[in-house]
């Protein structure tokens, strides 16, 4: 069995954006569209505005979450939820100070 271990790259935080599934147990959540109950068994895009998957999050981000979500969709990739949530709030702030220093 191969380990897993944690690697830093630099990505397109807007790639990740447009291309991110968040998901739990069972099911799935696309950020495009706001569709909630998603099968995650092979998922490839979202049924409803078919946005395609290149990227998968969760909130639960134990070994064992990530081992189940590696195995159910090999084919994307795990973000840590916390650095994804960190990066684009911190991304949503900037776009707010430039609105408010753009409308004085």
């Amino acid at each position: 069995m191969n380990e897993m271990i944690r690697v830093w790259t630099e990505v397109d935080i807007t790639d990740v954006q447009s291309h991110i599934v968040v998901i739990d147990e069972k099911f799935g959540f696309c950020p495009g569209c706001r569709e909630i109950g998603i099968k995650i068994e092979g998922l490839q895009k979202c049924p409803k505005c078919s946005r395609e998957f290149k990227y998968v999050t969760s909130r639960d981000k134990s070994p064992a979450m990530v081992m189940r979500t590696k195995k159910k969709l090999p084919h994307l990739t795990f973000v840590d939820y916390d650095d994804y949530e960190r990066v684009t709030g911190k991304k949503k702030a900037e776009m707010l100070f430039k609105n408010i220093d753009e409308n004085q």
